[in-house]
This record gives structure tokens, sequence and C-alpha cells, in this order.
């Protein structure tokens, strides 16, 4: 019975562990993005207000918002916001104060024109399909993907596809892959390319960022033909555009390890 009941309490840990580990692998994969057009000439009154903003109440320990510059795409000449990684929870729990929201009435939002803006969206970040080591980089490329209704699993696939190519040839092209969850279109995803400099951008503005030589090495050319097909049929349009971080405008940046960004 003691042999027993020890056997019992070892599977009640690694059950728990799971648990736990399981937990944490969920703690930190969604995000909150909007965009941020300055109302005609205000630009430089924007700037400084969501500077002061996040300084008074964005900094270390608290909430966190980082900024960035959006220099290409329809929404080039905007700011974009991103609060990041939280729990679904963490949205439950966080206790806005009435400074924060008053100072942004008062030093931020006069000067935000929202005319044609796509409001807040909700995305969740798929680290299973991601390539990479998680990093802060100084720009990212975004390829804003809508897929045809019902293709969500064969995107999966097509991601999937891709990680493999990159990790067979050690591609440096590093890759996260968000799926929207609440927002503009129920049928997007975000396949965002962190990159250091704008000579970078060449190894992302092809497809899935490898050539068709990396798959057709990898796959065959015949399955690399199937993955071109599949390609085409899932995704409907793609809108692409360029970000350049804002530390100046941001919450301290954490460090980084592995694929957590």
């Amino acid at each position: 019975k003691e042999l027993i009941l020890k056997k019992a309490i070892l599977a009640f840990v690694y059950i728990s562990s799971l648990c736990i580990i399981c937990a944490q692998n969920e703690e930190k994969t969604i995000f909150r993005t909007w965009y941020m057009k300055p109302v005609q000439g205000k630009s430089v009154q924007l700037e400084k207000g969501l500077k002061d903003h996040v300084k008074k109440f964005h900094g270390k320990g608290k909430w966190p918002e980082f900024y960035f510059e959006v220099l290409s795409g329809p929404n080039s000449g905007s700011f974009a916001g991103w609060s990041g990684p939280h729990t679904w929870k963490a949205f439950d729990e966080r206790d806005r104060s009435k400074a924060d929201f008053d100072h942004w009435n008062k030093y931020v939002a006069p000067f935000v024109d929202n005319s044609n803006g796509d409001g807040i969206m909700f995305l969740s970040r798929k680290k299973d399909i991601g390539y990479g080591p998680g990093a802060w980089t100084d720009y990212y490329h975004l390829s804003w993907n809508i897929i045809h209704p019902g293709t969500g699993g064969q995107y999966r696939e097509i991601a999937a596809l891709s990680k493999k190519v990159k990790e067979a040839t050690n591609s440096k092209n590093h890759h996260n892959i968000y799926q929207l969850v609440s927002g503009v279109n129920a049928d997007m995803w975000l396949w965002e390319y962190p990159i250091n400099s704008m000579e970078e951008l060449s190894m992302s503005t092809g497809g899935s960022g490898s050539t068709l030589s990396d798959f057709e090495k990898v796959l065959g050319k015949k399955e690399a033909e199937k993955f071109g097909e599949l390609y085409r049929s899932t995704i409907k349009k793609r809108i692409r555009e360029l970000q350049k971080l804002r530390p100046d405008m941001s919450s301290p940046i954490p460090k980084m390890s592995g694929n957590n960004q």
C-alpha cells in the first residue's frame, strides 16, 4: 500500500508539473495593438504627450506599452502601440487609475485622429509555428495576412512547412506568428519579421521568407509545388508595413531569452 501511495504521489507531482508548465506557456501569448494617427500638424504634440504618459504611468514594473513609428503601408505616418505579452486574466485584473485616464485625455487624446482607424486589436502569438529566438530589434516587417474563411488549418500548415524549411536551411530570417482573435477582421493573421536594419528587409520580401529553391531542396519539387498551391488557395490578401521601435516612447525594453518575446 505504501508503494502504491508513493507512486500515486509521484504521478500527481508529475501531472501537476505538466499543468504548471502548460499554464506558464499560456501566460504570455496575448498582445493588444492599436494605431494612432496624429491630427494634421500635431505630430510633435502627440509624440510629446505619449513620452510623458509612458514615463508617468508605464514605467518599470507597471503595465507595459511599447510604441513604434509606422514607416510604410496604409498606416504610415502613424504610431503603433503594443502591449504585452499578457494573459486574458491580466486584462480583467488591470486597475487603471483616474490619473492615468485624465493624463491621457488631456495630453494624448486631443492629438489623435481616429476617423479612419481600425480600433483595438487583440492577437494571440502562436509560438509553435514561430521560428528563431525571441528578441527585440530596431525594426519589424509586418505582413498582415487575410485568409479565406475556414482556412485557418491550412494557414497553420503553411506556417509549419515554412518553419521546417527554415530550420533545415538554418535560415537567419526569423519570424513570429499571431492570430487575430478580436478586431478588424476575423480571418486575419500576422507574420512578423524582426530585423535590425532596413537592409535586412530583403530577407522577408518573398512569400513566407524563404526562396523557392529552399523549399525544393527540403521538400522536393513536387511538394514545393503543392505548397505554392496551398499558399495561393489560403491567403486572400496581404498588407505589408514596416514599424520602427521607439524606445524613448516605450516602457523599459525587457531582456529576452529563447523564443519568448
